[in-house]
């Protein structure tokens, strides 16, 4: 029997060449349902709230990655990264350096 982690990547797989982009949004949450979505998915692109707690969230979703790339999808790779709610403050911009610090422009 196949692993229901797996699900949405035989959807995916079935309509791949009818699309140039498949676009799959998550929740913020690391159920299961994002790691079928991480399965499924060639890469990641990963939108980061400019506040500190959106930093230990980030850690935990990049673990949940390098797990599933581990082990579910050795493809997988992150596209990159979208700073949202960002304003001109001191705050967000430490953790915009935080990010560009860690992973580059």
């Amino acid at each position: 029997m196949e692993n229901g982690h797996h699900v949405i990547r035989r959807i995916v797989e079935s309509v791949r060449d009818r699309y140039d982009y498949i676009l799959i949004d998550c929740s913020p949450s690391l159920g299961y349902t994002t790691v079928n979505i991480l399965t499924a998915a060639d890469t990641v692109l990963i939108p980061v709230q400019c506040e500190y707690l959106a930093l230990e969230g980030l850690s935990k979703l990049l673990n949940t990655i390098r797990i599933v790339k581990n082990g579910l999808n050795p493809a997988l790779e992150i596209e990159g990264f979208v700073l949202t709610m960002y304003m001109r403050n001191r705050l967000n911009n430490q953790v915009v350096n935080e990010v560009r610090n860690h992973f580059g422009e």
